[in-house]
């Protein structure tokens, strides 16, 4: 089963940005680079990457 989630784009994804979120909330790695105001365009570019992904994805998990 974990093996299967790494064959995944979107999960990869997922985990990468789980852990730049953790690094973020505990550190604030990215707060002398990124302005507040530059947020939510990293949301949005972050929402348009999971909507690409998504678009790409064409098996299910069980099925790798």
């Amino acid at each position: 089963m974990i093996r299967q989630l790494w064959q995944s784009k979107t999960m990869r994804f997922a985990l990468a940005l789980a852990v730049l979120g953790t690094l973020q909330a505990s550190m604030e790695v990215f707060s002398p680079y990124l302005a507040p105001q530059a947020y939510g365009i990293v949301t949005l570019i972050i929402g348009m990457i999971v909507a690409i992904l998504r678009v790409l994805t064409t098996a299910s998990l069980s099925d790798k």
